[in-house]
């Protein structure tokens, strides 16, 4: 079966002269044995790299998204006698394969909520967009967006918002123009908005969208061309989501070409991360600065695509939940508090098998998780921990329950 080898990513963390490594999940396709590998490794270590065969055989472009809350890396792949949504467990180092196939290659995920949200066009002139959570395996068509005549969508030309749950795509309408579609996903009646794009050169095509979730920014790669379509280079834009303006912040000139879908933001740093094809067909990693709009170039894996950055370190200390409709409730008890090694959670308030419980430093930093198959109470073990003072979350279908935990490791 013949492989797709489509797109290729890599992230460094590189932050006011401070580099720090960064945590890497991409699929690879190998001639032998013949199989698509989810392979991990950190950003320009190459000593560093792992590598775990699946059934695959090959995949669908563009269609991987990382949950920061689970540590599950998704992509849509084949193989001879299956097919579905792969989820690999970046902390287990284990992979299963759903029935699920619903995922286009315009895909993206609610680092707040886990949810993921795709755009398909499934006839002329209408985009469908649809919400999958992942708990309930529940798929949802949101709603269509009606542009006569436009055949397709643009792939690699979306980017998501998780403080508003806001899904970005650019591409074009029926005038044609380019334009910026915000599509809102957490109101209760379907909504979105078009803003046309003011752009510099004659012609454009935009790929790459990333979202800084930090600074609320949008960010893109955008191909130009002259009036006759002769490619004048690519640069590195923002774009203004009120006034549609389209706003250099650096010139990729050493660069003729990109591999398509290897685009990806580290949260932390604040870079936008690309591939490039130099003039001598070497594939680089460029590293974009977006807080001093310079760049640096590096070490990229060979066949090695559909890359994410583990964002859960940003996730898990920005977002306070992981449900847009969290019900605080207070019939959790939690006990002996405070504790030594071990605690009970019961009463729990929930009507579903199973629950995530994760339990917080002061300071935000995840220090323990576990999803729990609930009854009338669960025991967990936390001689792990330091003693002092920690938050305990405990997420279900029914809502969010938040504990102040107290550990105090010279108690029995």
């Amino acid at each position: 079966m013949k492989k797709s080898i489509l797109s290729l990513s890599v992230i460094i963390l590189l932050f006011h002269g401070v580099q720090a490594q960064i945590n890497l999940i991409g699929s690879s396709a190998s001639q032998n044995p013949d199989v698509i590998s989810i392979v991990k490794w950190q950003a320009l270590d190459s000593a560093s790299l792992t590598s775990y065969p699946t059934v695959l055989e090959a995949y669908l472009f563009g269609s991987s998204v990382f949950d920061s809350w689970n540590g599950n890396y998704y992509l849509t792949g084949i193989s001879a006698d299956t097919s579905g949504l792969l989820s690999f467990n970046s902390g287990t180092d284990t992979y299963t394969i759903s029935g699920y196939s619903s995922f286009s290659n315009i895909t993206e995920i609610d680092m707040s909520t886990g949810k993921i949200y795709n755009l398909t066009s499934d006839s002329i002139g209408y985009f469908s967009v649809n919400e999958y959570d992942i708990r309930t395996g529940t798929d949802s068509l949101l709603g269509v967006i009606f542009e006569p005549g436009i055949i397709g969508i643009v792939a690699d030309a979306t980017g998501f918002d998780s403080n508003n749950g806001i899904l970005y795509y650019v591409g074009y309408d029926n005038s044609p123009n380019y334009c910026l579609y915000a599509i809102s996903v957490r109101s209760n009646d379907f909504t979105f908005t078009k803003t046309t794009l003011t752009t510099v050169a004659p012609g454009n095509n935009f790929t790459g969208l990333n979202y800084d979730n930090i600074n609320n920014t949008l960010y893109a790669l955008n191909a130009r061309f002259d009036s006759t379509w002769n490619y004048a280079g690519s640069y590195v834009v923002e774009i203004d989501k009120i006034a549609g303006d389209v706003i250099t912040r650096g010139s990729l000139a050493e660069f003729p070409y990109f591999v398509g879908g290897s685009s990806s933001f580290d949260q932390n740093s604040g870079s936008l991360l690309l591939v490039g094809i130099d003039s001598s067909f070497a594939a680089k990693m460029i590293v974009f600065d977006t807080y001093t709009n310079s760049y640096q170039t590096g070490y990229v894996p060979g066949n090695v695509s559909e890359i994410v950055c583990d964002n859960s370190s940003f996730a898990r200390s920005t977002y306070t939940t992981t449900s847009v409709r969290d019900i605080e409730t207070t019939s959790l008890k939690l006990y002996p508090n405070p504790a030594g090694k071990t605690i009970t959670l019961s009463d729990i308030n929930t009507s579903a098998g199973e629950a995530r419980v994760s339990i917080f430093s002061l300071n935000g930093q995840l220090v323990y998780e576990e999803n729990v198959y609930v009854s009338s109470s669960v025991i967990l073990d936390v001689s792990s921990l330091k003693s002092g003072t920690y938050l305990l979350k405990m997420v279900s279908n029914d809502g969010v329950e938040t504990r102040k935990l107290i550990v105090n490791q010279s108690l029995n």
